[in-house]
């Protein structure tokens, strides 16, 4: 029998959108090394080793250890999962397979708990800032940052809402059809599905003509 590549028996399948509400799981998303091994599962099921070896290529070296320790917090969270085996054949009697792992879904929504929401997001005020002074040259007037970050944070809170709710009403044959997306396809797709929602829901005119002051 001749040599022949590795291939993927993949038996784990993934759902399009996981939406995330305990503490204890929206918790693990500040631990930049489970950060690092969700991020290199979004393009394909991986084994240990090649998440050694996308751990070097951004120029931190993880043990195989180490990174078995992240997939298992991970796996008991269900953010990852035993996605199968990569079956390798050397000769008829000679076959080596390793496990494989992915991410439970193609993509995450975080919702976060009622007693954070309403809470002051201080890391995100440089992202708001430049979108202020971006938004205030475009109108030729000017915004105040404790009101703009504020209308910015209820914003996204909200839109973030309808999305979690058009996924949790969809039907089965919708979300097969958004299972069939990359990654890429998922994310572009939550952008703008949720700002098609909350355009009927908000009048964001009237919002940002309240606080950009002459």
């Amino acid at each position: 029998m001749a040599v022949t590549g590795p291939k993927n028996v993949v038996t784990f399948k993934q759902k399009p959108v996981l939406i995330i509400r305990d503490k204890e799981t929206l918790d693990l998303f500040k631990d930049e090394n489970l950060g690092y091994v969700l991020k290199f599962l979004r393009k394909e099921p991986m084994t240990i080793g090649d998440l050694e070896k996308s751990f070097k290529k951004i120029g931190i070296e993880k043990s195989d250890k180490s990174i078995y320790r992240y997939l298992h917090k991970l796996i008991q969270v269900k953010l990852v999962a035993k996605a199968g085996k990569r079956i390798t054949s050397k000769t008829s009697d000679n076959l080596t397979s390793e496990t494989i792992y992915t991410r439970s879904a193609i993509a995450f929504i975080t919702v976060a708990p009622v007693a954070e929401q309403g809470s002051d997001k201080k890391e995100d005020y440089p992202v708001w800032e430049a979108t202020r002074l971006l938004l205030s040259e475009h109108f030729g007037k000017n915004a105040v940052e404790k009101e703009f970050v504020k209308f910015a944070n209820k914003l996204d809170k909200e839109r973030d809402e309808l999305v979690v709710n058009l996924f949790e009403n969809a039907t089965e044959e919708t979300l097969e059809k958004v299972a069939q997306l990359d990654y890429l396809g998922i994310s572009f797709l939550l952008q703008y599905i949720g700002w098609l929602a909350i355009i009927p829901e908000q009048d964001i005119a009237k919002d940002l003509e309240r606080i950009f002051a002459k």
